[in-house]
């Protein structure tokens, strides 16, 4: 089996804005505590190993920050700039879809009372967070 190489690009879905994550290379050997996160720093780790078809998992050291998903898509305009370099790559990206403290619905005192129509739409808000977190990861189809 030929060894795939991951996409190329790598983008981080935070509060409905994708962003570019400063990328750190860990390998089974480097030590672990080297992982853990800097005051004010959010640290993800995409484990992917090219020589499984295992689809890449990520997940989330962080307090503040949780992994919800991780799409495969196409990267517009990354093919002709990779012919321009004569560099062969998998020109797919990588797209983490996370949430933070801030975007999870916020709990109130017990004693605040709210409208039935705020309290089913926080629900269902919470509720298709779980969806999502509990599908992830994804399957090798998917992949």
């Amino acid at each position: 089996m030929p060894i795939m190489h991951p996409p190329y690009y790598v983008l981080a879905s935070a509060s409905a804005a994708l962003v570019h994550p400063t990328i750190q290379y860990h390998y089974k050997d480097d030590p672990p505590l080297d992982l853990l996160p800097q005051p004010g720093e959010q640290v993800l780790v995409l484990d992917y190993d090219p020589e499984t078809s295992a689809p890449p998992t990520i997940q989330s050291i962080s307090p503040s920050i949780s992994v919800t998903g991780l799409r495969v898509e196409e990267a517009p305009g990354a093919a002709a700039a990779a012919v321009d370099e004569g560099v062969a790559r998998n020109d797919r990206m990588f797209i983490i879809e996370t949430t933070t403290a801030q975007d999870r619905p916020m709990d109130s005192s017990m004693t605040e009372r709210k409208p039935p129509q705020t309290v089913l739409a926080q629900f269902k808000q919470r509720n298709a967070l779980l969806r999502r977190s509990l599908d992830y990861p994804i399957s090798p189809s998917q992949a």
